[in-house]
């Protein structure tokens, strides 16, 4: 006999076997029990949860001649011809070829004659969210309105794809990821079944890159049998997946935690010549510093971090190395470098620079402290305040000494004649509009200082967009819609600004950015602009100067 898959050789055959995903197998137990069945069915999740597996043992449930406990006997005529793919009432489709709306017509033709040996004809298919918008359509109308012998069984992994006028005739369940702990237990019975030796860190590694996907877990698991002549080593999973053994990880964390520029660079050399995928090396490294962080700040880090005893040990004297701020801060960096060498021309050089830079000591002071000292002395620029002194009384005089009465107060303005007094009160209204609007001065001031952010964070919304928006300039503030311009040879740059999805994507960002509501708006510099509010001290004591006068005079007679 031909070598059979393990992920079809191990396909569950009743409800309890389909591990992780309890809340859906026993509801439908519970409705084929009682009798209470839908019409239409949605099993939405990952690849590999076990939606085709929960979908075929329930198209044999609901037909199962000996059905008491809600799970298939498996052994009855019904179960039988199901299981060898004879039965010509349980019809498997495959939406990825079969998505036009002629091949759902031809489907609602059929769905009208009676079941020929099964109580029940059943259609399941499978990545339905592949049908065209012409074949929902047509679709819809027999979900609406289905024949009572009539179960429609619907899979896909991207639910959000399907039109709501699907989903809301469809009883719904959402498959979850499978832990890391059922994978490594299921994964162990195989190898039993199997007769083949494991090493159990071997397959907490296998089940650590399913990513929650059973069928990818098994799939990884067949491969290292044939590897290996029957024995799973972690050797052997390492060098099938392009992985990093940990050791290796750690002694490269150990080596980014002391700032060792020349072991790190030494070390990130051997793992790639080695012909380990630079996108996992940089997976493992930044879960390394994810573990370091979980132990540093959390209690259960053991339920967290799914690693062994030597290895939590491990993490714990790295961790003892480094405190949580520099931790973080590493974790942005090697997810920022992760980001950019998948798109990068030449990822190793970037990864290199990334490194040094990272690590290369530029100076002792505390960036972040100084930071927010430049934006404390920008406050109180931005909003002078008087001055106060304290108040001081003269040798030998008592402050209640002090007679109200007697004292009078001669007060002298130097540059201020009546006749100007007069001539300013006509035209009061005139300082009132110069104001500037405050809120419009913070926007503007805060854009100009975090532009690169801004670009940044476009950037990882949309590569496209940042292009085009780092060709234009600030203009300026008005009633909190930000106005940019473009030089005017750019008449694609501001067409594809303003279009809507576009101008929606940057609002969007700037709005969260800002913790502000605002508008956007694109112009060409020849159109009128909002003038860029500007304002210092100097301006403000003038004003105060050419008001009030320059010298104030106070004089006390006993």
């Amino acid at each position: 006999m031909s070598h059979q898959a393990i992920y079809r050789k191990f396909r569950p055959k009743i409800f309890d076997d389909v591990l992780g995903q309890e809340h859906v197998t026993q509801t439908l137990k519970n409705q084929i029990i009682s009798n209470n069945l839908a019409h239409a069915y949605l099993f939405s999740g990952i690849r590999g949860t076990g939606k085709t597996s929960t979908a075929k043992i329930f198209s044999r449930a609901v037909n199962c001649l000996n059905n008491h406990t809600g799970n298939p006997c498996n052994e009855c005529e019904s179960c039988i011809s199901i299981l060898d793919e004879n039965n010509m009432d349980v019809i498997e489709m495959d939406a990825a070829s079969n998505n036009g709306v002629d091949d759902i017509r031809e489907l609602r033709d059929k769905v009208k004659f009676l079941p020929v040996n099964s109580k029940y004809k059943v259609y399941i298919i499978d990545e339905v969210h592949m049908l065209s918008k012409g074949a929902f359509n047509a679709l819809l109308k027999t979900l609406e309105e289905p024949p009572e012998h009539l179960l429609f069984i619907l899979a896909t992994t991207e639910s959000q794809k399907i039109p709501p006028t699907i989903l809301s005739r469809c009883q719904r369940f959402d498959l979850k990821r499978i832990s890391s702990d059922i994978i490594v237990e299921n994964l162990k019975k195989i190898c039993h079944e199997l007769n083949v030796k494991y090493e159990e860190k071997a397959l907490k590694l296998i089940a650590a890159n399913s990513e929650g996907a059973m069928r990818d877990a098994q799939s990884i698991l067949d491969r290292c049998i044939s590897f290996n002549e029957n024995e799973v080593s972690y050797e052997t999973v390492i060098n099938l997946l392009g992985t990093v053994n940990y050791q290796v990880v750690t002694e490269t964390a150990n080596a980014i935690i002391d700032n060792n520029i020349e072991k790190t660079m030494n070390l990130v050399d051997d793992i790639l010549n080695s012909g380990k995928e630079l996108s996992y090396f940089l997976d493992e490294l930044i879960i390394c510093f994810r573990n370091i962080l979980i132990i540093k700040t959390t209690n259960s880090s053991d339920n967290i971090m799914r690693v062994s005893e030597d290895e939590t040990e491990e993490l714990k004297n790295l961790g003892g190395k480094i405190n949580v701020d520099k931790t973080v801060k590493i974790i942005e960096d090697l997810s920022e470098a992760q980001a950019e060498c998948k798109r990068a021309l030449n990822p190793r050089v970037l990864l290199e620079t990334k490194l040094i830079k990272m690590l290369h000591k530029v100076d002792t002071v505390n960036l972040e402290a100084l930071v927010k000292r430049i934006e404390e002395l920008e406050k109180r620029i931005q909003t002078p305040q008087l001055q106060t002194y304290p108040k001081i009384e003269g040798k030998g005089i008592k402050a209640k000494s002090w007679d109200k009465e007697k004292s009078k107060v001669e007060t002298k303005f130097t540059k201020r004649p009546v006749e100007k007094e007069i001539n300013k009160s006509e035209n009061l209204q005139e300082p009132v509009e110069k104001k500037i609007d405050k809120s419009d001065e913070a926007i503007y001031n805060a854009i100009v200082k975090g532009w690169q952010d801004i670009l940044k964070e476009i950037r990882r919304e949309n590569a496209g967009l940042q292009a085009i928006i780092r060709e234009s300039e600030l203009a300026g503030v008005k009633n909190k819609k930000v106005i940019f311009e473009f030089d005017p040879k750019f008449t694609f740059h501001i067409s594809a600004a303003n279009q809507p999805k576009n101008k929606e994507k940057f609002k969007e960002v700037i709005s969260n950015f800002l913790n502000e509501d605002c508008q956007v708006e694109f112009i060409t510099k020849k159109e009128e602009k909002a003038v860029k509010p500007k304002i210092t001290i100097e301006d403000v004591y003038e004003d105060l100067k050419n008001e009030f006068g320059e010298i104030v005079e106070f004089k006390q007679e006993d």
